[in-house]
């Protein structure tokens, strides 16, 4: 009976210690889960933020692109109907000196035109430049941010990766790599 008793003491002993023991080394790791959740979703906050700024950004651009690019083409637009105008004129001139007059209006309507195409394709290559830009920025930034939380939960057990979102930028599309996790 004494036996019995021992064994049974040892048996409750060892379960009580074996039990505690992964209680708490379960509590320390969902902590550790916890915590690495936590940096992933603080990491993914400030991402969209940089993404939602960025997106902004390059719609105030479109908006000033398109107005501009508007007033551009309605300019040309004229300086076209002017040109066709002057053309039908010369056309039908018969005095030299008419005919004279009209070819160096249309010489400078014509140097007028190549003048504001070359300005539209100006604008519009700064325009891209300046979308670029900002794609560039958020790409890089958002994936330097996406790598450190990547190394920084791996510190607490937890597997992480980026994962891509298309996002709009004005008139373009462009991959962006927020944070996942994938295993903890």
């Amino acid at each position: 009976m004494r036996k019995f008793g021992m064994l049974a003491f040892f048996t409750i002993l060892f379960l009580g210690v074996s039990l505690g023991l992964s209680s708490n080394a379960q509590a320390a790791s969902d902590a550790d889960i916890e915590k690495a959740l936590e940096i992933i979703d603080a990491a993914n906050m400030e991402m969209d933020l940089i993404i939602e700024t960025g997106v902004q950004d390059a719609d105030a651009l479109w908006a000033v692109y398109l107005e501009e690019l508007d007033v551009m083409k309605n300019e040309l637009e004229t300086l076209d109907q002017e040109i066709a105008r002057v053309e039908t004129d010369l056309a039908n001139a018969t005095e030299a000196s008419q005919q004279e007059g009209l070819n160096v209006a249309l010489s400078a309507l014509l140097q007028e035109k190549a003048l504001l195409e070359e300005r539209m394709e100006q604008r519009t290559a700064q325009f891209d430049q300046e979308v670029d830009a900002i794609i560039t920025y958020v790409f890089d930034i958002t994936l330097l941010m996406t790598q450190e939380t990547i190394d920084e939960v791996a510190e607490y057990g937890v597997v992480a990766e980026c994962f891509w979102k298309y996002v709009r930028f004005a008139d373009r599309w462009a991959w962006i790599d927020p944070v996942r996790v994938v295993a903890t």
